[in-house]
């Protein structure tokens, strides 16, 4: 196990994605199956760091002045909406049912996936054990999947499935079990073979699944057996989103509906006795493949380079569980309802000061449990997000209703909050299928783009990727990281100008950080190692090989620290456009070292507060925070769009759209969280540390590049006269850093978005005259 807190090293990523359907906006460039609409609001900062940068003096003064005065109003919606406290619009209904699982007509397969390793509250179980010739239980290792994972993340996998194999095993069931390139075609051609007519499988929005259930769609379509996708929300009622636009609107509807009870015991199926069953093909086993030989089979498939990139990176741990097992799931579920938050707390990372943090996030995380509060001083529901996020949201080990029933047995705070956090994850579920379900006019233009979802430890982020990439291409994609308040869809003009039209085009990535555009907002002390810590793991479990590593604002400062992290041999050069971080001059930064006793890494390896000539962790009351947030951000919401003409003084047309996107993202459950977490952030790593420690990377992995993208007439960063200095400041910040330049004239803080040809031009030079070089 890697300690990134005591030794730097170089990480890898690697790849899978997956298609999506969303609308296009008129008037921006078309993508395939994907919303081409977004950009949004960012701020820079300079040496007052990303507080600085995000809720700079600039934007709270501006809110503050917008909301003494009457302004036009954003409107609410694209189109009316009506609601009533039955939670109607007049004329049609606002939530769409979920649709009745029909039932097996012979003989039935569920094709057990993470996502539903459980065996209690398992919808597809208890319909395919209704199945008058019997029924079958699969589960296939898919080596597109396995080779996105970390060691760790596989035996967590593994266990879970061993797990679910003895659940099964206790109620006369067999689990059977395979190791497969195309799962698609392995379990349509069992199903043949064992003459199934019925096939159940548990529909998730993650990237992987979408794309395997539309490949088995297809063959059985074709040709074959009936395929069921089923899923467990948390109300029958509501199975998908209608004309809910917003949160407040889906709020408004379920407020009154019950959760849905979890579905019956097993002890009424029947499986196929050994004198009925046909012979299982002898691919299929028993017996669960160890750790090592998942790995060899890795090792022999064709996911083996994606899987060798992967592995490069020793994994540094997060914080949850290290189990994956229905009866941990269950034990922890009680104790959290009769102990309380606290207690699960202590029982999964001890006492907040008796492990030594194997990760500059764990060291953030542990130095809020160091505070006056100690874990009470986390988040509301943080606790349980944490505990609970890979076992309920990615594995499947327990479900989320049965989750539900057992916290509504307490009204204490904690378990209220556990409910919230459940409730926003659901909101985010239906958001991802919605997305995933709308389809693009065909009006002949050309896409660059698709949209897929990934859940990182368990939480949804929506993300693009190009439609077509060539792996054999020598040109690395591009991964692209927004700005405060925005989304990946922001770079959907940028993926354009970058790809159509170029003799070299450039595949282009971006997400949505946890926390923004359509990605969760779960209830976490997010600090900019959260964040960091997302864009390693997008890059490692879906570019899934080296990439440029580009950022706007605060995406600017992720990419600079992902980039210090990975080192050139996984990033291969940095994009900067309008970023955020503190800068300082080479004597200033020099000063700053010999004053304070090292690097902020080298400080932060010591401790957590004097001992480390850092800031000891004071943070304000809870409800002040909140308070804070919810005011910033209510004076925000109605002024969206005229706040954003100010930052595209040359190009407003994308910021109608933006202004959209922005107070759509702002309406979801916890996103004021986000603003209130700048209160939670450790010390900032200045820009001169993070490009140093990248630029002295292993030279064995290649050079380290830099580009900077300036818009030169940012209101941000202290102002239009402050850019040629911040642009060079950015030049000049490491020697030993290939760096260049491009000013933007006339662009303001999103470059990229306001003139997006131009960037591109830049980037096409950059890596054909430098990194590629």
């Amino acid at each position: 196990m890697l300690n990134e807190l005591s030794h730097p090293v170089v990480l890898t990523a690697s790849v899978a994605s997956a298609a999506a359907h969303s609308p296009k906006i008129p008037g921006r460039p078309a993508l395939a199956y994907s919303q081409d609409a977004a950009q949004r609001k960012k701020r820079q900062g300079s040496v007052g760091g990303l507080v600085a940068c995000a809720f700079g003096s600039y934007f709270i003064q501006r809110a503050f002045n917008i909301v003494a005065r009457t302004s036009k109003k954003l409107p609410r919606h694209r189109g009316k909406f009506l609601k009533s406290t039955e939670g109607k619009i007049e004329g049609q209904q606002v939530v769409l049912p979920e649709p009745v699982l029909s039932k097996p007509s012979s003989r039935a397969v569920v094709w057990f996936r993470s996502g539903d390793l459980r065996s209690r509250d398992h919808d597809g179980l208890n319909v395919a054990a209704t199945a008058q010739d019997g029924f079958l239980c699969c589960y296939i290792f898919e080596s597109q999947e396995l080779a996105r994972l970390s060691s760790r993340r596989i035996a967590l996998l593994q266990t879970a499935v061993d797990d679910l194999k003895r659940q099964l095993e206790r109620h006369g069931m067999s689990l059977h079990l395979l190791f497969s390139e195309d799962a698609a075609k392995s379990i349509h051609h069992f199903c043949r073979e064992m003459n199934v007519t019925d096939i159940y499988v548990h529909e998730d929005p993650m990237d992987l699944r979408v794309k395997t259930l539309q490949r088995l769609g297809s063959m059985c379509r074709s040709g074959g057996a009936r395929l069921h996708t089923w899923r467990a929300p948390l109300r029958v009622a509501v199975g998908s989103l209608c004309q809910c636009e917003t949160h407040d609107d889906y709020i408004s509807v379920v407020q009154t509906l019950e959760t849905t009870a979890p579905t019956a015991s097993l002890s009424h199926l029947r499986t196929l006795a050994s004198s009925e069953m046909p012979q299982i093909p002898s691919a299929w086993k028993r017996e669960l493949p160890t750790l090592d030989e998942l790995q060899e089979l890795l090792l022999g498939s064709s996911s083996r380079d994606q899987w060798l990139f992967r592995q490069k990176q020793t994994y540094v741990r997060g914080l949850g569980a290290d189990t994956a097992t229905e009866e941990e799931a269950f034990r922890l579920l009680e104790l959290y309802v009769k102990e309380g938050a606290e207690a699960v707390a202590q029982d999964l990372w001890g006492f907040p000061g008796d492990v030594l943090p194997h990760s500059k996030e764990e060291w953030a995380f542990r130095r809020i449990a160091l505070g006056p509060d100690g874990y009470k001083g986390l988040r509301p529901g943080e606790v349980f997000s944490r505990a609970f996020a890979e076992e309920l949201l990615w594995l499947g080990t327990i479900s989320m209703r049965r989750v539900a029933q057992e916290l509504k047995r307490s009204q204490s705070e904690d378990c209220q909050a556990a409910l919230e956090a459940l409730e926003a994850h659901e909101w985010h579920r239906l958001l991802a299928l919605q997305d995933l379900q709308k389809v693009e006019p065909d009006d002949g233009e050309p896409g660059v783009s698709r949209l897929g979802y990934f859940r990182w430890r368990g939480y949804l982020c929506r993300y693009i990727a190009p439609v077509e990439e060539d792996e054999n291409d020598l040109r690395p994609p591009v991964l692209a990281v927004h700005g405060f308040a925005a989304s990946c869809m922001q770079f959907t003009g940028l993926a354009t100008a970058l790809q159509v039209g170029r003799e070299n085009p450039v595949p282009v990535y971006a997400l949505d950080l946890i926390g923004f555009g359509h990605a969760e907002k779960p209830p976490l002390s997010i600090t900019q190692y959260v964040w960091e810590q997302c864009v390693k793991d997008f890059l490692l479990g879906v570019v899934g090989r080296p990439a440029v590593l580009m950022g706007n604002s605060i995406g600017g400062y992720m990419a600079q620290s992902a980039a210090a992290f990975l080192g050139p041999g996984l990033c291969r050069g940095i994009v900067l456009l309008n970023s955020a971080g503190p800068l300082l001059s080479m004597e200033d930064y020099q000063k700053l070292l010999q004053s304070s006793g090292g690097t902020v890494l080298e400080r932060m390896r010591k401790g957590y507060g004097e001992e480390a000539q850092l800031p000891q962790y004071a943070p304000p009351p809870q409800w002040l925070v909140d308070f804070g947030a919810w005011l910033l951000l209510s004076g925000l919401q109605p002024n969206i769009e005229g706040i954003l003409k100010r930052l595209y003084p040359s190009n407003p047309t994308p910021v109608a759209d933006l202004a959209l996107e922005i107070f759509r993202d702002s309406k979801d459950p916890f996103a004021s969280n986000v603003i209130g977490c700048f209160s939670r952030l450790g010390p900032n790593r200045p820009t001169n540390e993070l490009l140093q420690e990248y630029a002295k990377s292993d030279s064995r992995d290649g050079r380290a590049h830099l580009l900077i993208c300036q818009g030169m007439a940012d209101l941000l960063g202290e102002g239009p006269e402050n850019q040629p200095k911040r642009l060079q400041g950015f030049i000049s910040a490491v020697p030993e850093l290939q760096a260049s330049g491009v000013p933007i004239e006339g662009c303001g803080h999103c470059p990229h978005d306001e003139a997006p040809s131009k960037v591109a031009d830049a980037v096409l030079k950059w890596l054909d005259e430098e990194v590629l070089q």
